[in-house]
């Protein structure tokens, strides 16, 4: 499943994550820099009890993909700041 988030916050502070998981399209697993912090409003999040909401995504640039990349909060395995 493709992520998007309806509302996003640009991050300033030099971020680079990865993750283990793939999302779904047969390529490696993700890993570069944090652009955005986003998170998405899930109208039927009442709907049912066995809902699990993403929670918090991050926009990530990995320089082997043609675009940056949405990720949810669960499927990163590693985080650095960098000076």
């Amino acid at each position: 499943m493709e992520h998007h988030a309806d509302f996003a916050v640009s991050v300033s502070q030099k971020l680079d994550v990865e993750t283990s998981a793939d999302p779904g399209d047969g390529k490696p697993p993700i890993a570069g820099r944090v652009l955005a912090l986003g998170w998405w409003v899930d109208p039927s999040a009442s709907d049912g009890e066995d809902h699990i909401p993403t929670g918090t995504l991050y926009l990530i640039a990995d320089q082997r993909r043609p675009r940056p990349y949405w990720v949810k909060q669960a499927d990163l395995t590693a985080i650095r700041l960098v000076e």
